[in-house]
């Protein structure tokens, strides 16, 4: 792991802990959404900066972290494994049956949401209607009333905690 990557894993942990913290207290979805979502784009930052380039300063890297995650033949079982599946197929399958709900958390960011809901501003720009508090997210029920959406969560703490092993 070189320097950059251990910088954004070393924030990506306390962002992470934050959304566990929020969401077992129950707390509002839109701070909790809004910490899931930072934890996914500097666990994908801290990911891709391997290659010790910088990646694209962009908020929409966490599908193509999964994505690279499947390109790892060298590492692949081992990848699997720390991120809670028995075979890698498991994991194959997974990431391609999560992309939506990925997508999803990667766009909560304000420069991803356009003009539609996100953690700071649910409402149109035009026409804010009530407070993000107040706001329900449907993609809170996926994450938390789902077997896949609890899966992505758990996935997401597995990757953040165990990135020093696959970085």
């Amino acid at each position: 792991m070189n320097q950059a990557q251990e910088l954004w894993w070393k924030q990506a942990q306390p962002d992470f802990e934050l959304f566990v913290h929020l969401r077992r207290t129950g707390f509002h979805e839109c701070h909790s959404l809004h910490f899931l979502q930072m934890t996914t784009e500097k666990l994908s930052k801290a990911y891709f900066w391997r290659s010790g380039l910088a990646p694209p300063k962009v908020h929409t890297g966490f599908v193509r972290f999964l994505k690279a995650l499947l390109d790892r033949e060298v590492d692949f079982d081992r990848i699997a494994t720390f991120l809670g599946f028995k075979r890698r197929d498991d994991l194959d399958r997974w990431v391609r049956n999560i992309q939506e709900v990925a997508y999803s958390v990667q766009n909560l960011s304000l420069a991803e949401a356009r003009n539609g809901p996100n953690p700071e501003y649910p409402w149109s720009h035009e026409r804010p209607t009530h407070c993000p508090v107040d706001h329900r997210f449907e993609l809170w029920n996926q994450l938390t009333e789902t077997g896949q959406g609890r899966k992505l969560i758990e996935v997401v703490g597995r990757a953040v905690a165990q990135f020093d092993q696959y970085a």
